[in-house]
């Protein structure tokens, strides 16, 4: 039973290690990129995507995963170490693209999240629909968004949990060699 019992403590510990890694939250994996207006044109009124939800639903299908807080997306490249959470878009009515964070949802729009076209008519504001992938005024490899998959990162009360466990454990051990 002590042997069975520090053997289950070690695989815990061993588990906790790779889970937690010391001194970083999440690793990033580079999935790939894409360029802004290689989404539908706004004439279509297409969703308004983030930078992150705009990753997800392009590579949801390789990570199993369409939550898309678990991505992140930078302007930089695909080097881990260049990731600036920011992104291309494209912007209703406006030349060219413009950076923002890769969460960034425009101001006026009225609708619910993933349709942040504000449904107002030309001339537009800067404020009325951007998306990180929509066929308008970003076009070209300039406006290239490179997206990485961070999955889930831990809440506290995971890690609360986990430590409760191994209390547990060591309890039991204490208890086995009396």
């Amino acid at each position: 039973m002590t042997l069975n019992l520090k053997k289950t403590t070690m695989a815990v510990a061993a588990a906790l290690a790779v889970a937690v890694p010391a001194g970083s939250a999440v690793a990033a994996t580079y999935l790939g990129s894409w360029e802004v207006d290689d989404g539908p044109g706004w004439t279509s009124q297409p969703l308004a995507y983030t930078g992150q939800q705009a990753a997800a639903l392009l590579f949801a299908g390789v990570t199993g995963d369409s939550d898309p807080t678990h991505y992140a997306v930078s302007t930089r490249g695909s080097d881990l170490g260049t990731i600036n959470h920011m992104a291309w878009y494209s912007i209703l009515g406006i030349s060219g693209g413009t950076m923002f964070g890769e969460n960034y949802v425009a101001p006026a729009s009225s609708q619910a999240p993933g349709y942040y076209y504000s449904g107002n008519s030309y001339p537009y504001s800067a404020t009325d629909a951007a998306s990180a992938y929509v066929d308008d005024n970003a076009h070209g490899s300039a406006y290239t968004n490179y997206a990485f998959y961070v999955g889930a990162v831990p809440e506290p009360e995971t890690y609360a949990m986990m430590l409760a466990g191994l209390g547990l454990l060591g309890a039991m051990k204490r208890r086995a060699r009396k």
